[in-house]
């Protein structure tokens, strides 16, 4: 028999979009119709508003499956839908070819999409035109404390998060049914390269995520870390975060905890059942051959020089965004307007000042500047503009005496990014297929 971790996602076809909430829910009714010796579907929990959040699990045939179980989670965060093409290809193969699931002797479990409210409030995207604008036009991303992944019960010296979303108290059932020993939440970046969260000590794994990118020509990311509390297992293999980092990392600071640390996260979470290897993939929508480029800058400025200017850059945007998001009110109530106050609630809590505090003190940060840190940190403020434009101009009435304001604003920041740009859409196939490779290497390496 041939390697069956290797192979299940071999020779993809071509996919021309991402899938929608509906179709997601049609999915996997058939899954259960077609296969029900092998699938069964639970409703773990409802949506806040009212969808139906479902976990679909796969055992082997014949009582195979005493290995453990992997537990595969989509759209934690809803502008990122590769994760339900993903579960989508997987559950296709896996009960297409039941010897392969039989060798494996692993039970699959995929939460298809975990948060459907934003995810609907995305699809305006799903099926292109793939540009940047586009995307950010029909954007869609809740603030901190209203994200899936980051609003598990969290407490530590005097500080509590214990008011978990509807969604999050779903994925808590699916992880408390399925007690998984290996969780991948599947994330998407959007400009550049991919990169990738684990465990410490996988030294054999970090390479095989590392080749899946290039098998398929997607850069990995050799910029800044998403985080300044991570640490780099490999290159753009990363810790994951926890909460107790980023709280010490705002009492370090002196900033409010509670603006940055919204709750624990579901790798976190899962502790709770035993050891489990938390695997999170961050695959962009566009490559970008300056994210791995890790030459020196042309320009000659030093790492720190690079990190400061970033962050002063962010901060004048911030204070944009807020002029306009305060000429705007009273704003009706909206997703979209909760989304904007929220996101700048936290850019304005002195979050930033951590990331100056680690440029300044840090004598990493004395080296020249590499290609890839100077592309970082532009797209870091490219896409925070127009991602939180987008969603202005979507909180605001058509008749909002600022909307010409708004828009002229977003239409510049849009030609800055286009006039930056050196990218090229990827392929869904191939995203696809490093999303689903990395699960699979990932189960691999705990189970075999």
């Amino acid at each position: 028999m041939t390697d069956p971790w290797a192979e299940l996602l071999a020779d993809l076809g071509p996919i021309e979009r991402f899938p929608t909430v509906d179709e997601m829910h049609v999915f996997v009714a058939e899954m259960g119709a077609a296969h029900p010796d092998l699938v069964t579907v639970a409703e773990v929990g409802r949506s806040r508003g009212g969808d139906a959040i479902q976990l679909l699990s796969i055992t082997p045939p014949d009582g195979a499956g005493a290995a453990g179980a992997v537990l595969v989670v989509g759209q934690p965060h809803p502008n990122e839908p590769i994760g339900m093409a993903t579960i989508v290809t997987l559950c296709e193969r896996l009960l297409s070819n039941r010897a392969a699931l039989q060798a494996m002797g692993v039970s699959w479990h995929f939460v298809p999409c975990v948060d459907p409210d934003g995810t609907r409030l995305n699809e305006g995207w799903f099926g292109g035109p793939w540009t940047r604008e586009h995307y950010a036009r029909h954007f869609f991303r809740p603030a901190s404390d209203a994200q899936v992944e980051w609003t598990f019960p969290f407490s530590t010296e005097g500080f509590s998060v214990a008011a978990p979303l509807p969604e999050t108290l779903a994925l808590m059932a699916a992880i408390d049914r399925v007690r998984p020993q290996v969780l991948s939440s599947l994330h998407n970046g959007e400009m550049g390269g991919a990169y990738f969260y684990a465990e410490p000590g996988a030294d054999d794994l970090y390479p095989r995520l590392a080749s899946l990118c290039a098998d398929h020509a997607i850069p990995l990311h050799c910029g800044e870390a998403e985080t300044p509390v991570s640490t780099e297992l490999a290159p753009a293999v990363y810790s994951v975060p926890t909460a107790q980092q980023l709280f010490d990392l705002a009492a370090s600071v002196g900033i409010d905890p509670s603006a940055i640390v919204t709750g624990a996260s579901s790798h976190e979470y899962a502790q709770r059942h035993g050891p489990t290897f938390g695997v999170v993939v961050e695959l962009p929508y566009w490559r970008d051959a300056r994210a791995d480029d890790v030459t020196p800058d042309r320009s000659g400025h030093s790492r720190r020089d690079v990190v400061l200017a970033s962050v002063d850059l962010q901060e004048t945007s911030v204070a944009r965004i807020r002029a306009m998001f305060d000429a705007a009110r009273p704003l009706p109530p909206s997703p979209f307007k909760d989304a904007v106050e929220g996101f700048l609630k936290m850019a304005e809590s002195g979050y930033a000042e951590a990331e100056r505090q680690q440029a300044r003190d840090d004598p990493g940060f004395d080296r020249p500047a590499t290609v890839a840190e100077v592309f970082g940190g532009k797209d870091n403020v490219h896409a925070f503009r127009l991602r939180l434009g987008g969603m202005l101009l979507r909180a605001l009435p058509a008749d909002a005496p600022t909307r010409a304001e708004v828009e002229e604003t977003f239409d510049g920041w849009c030609a800055e990014s286009a006039a930056d740009n050196q990218s090229e859409a990827i392929p869904i196939a191939d995203l696809v297929a490093v999303q689903g490779g990395a699960i699979l290497a990932t189960a691999r390496h705990v189970f075999s």
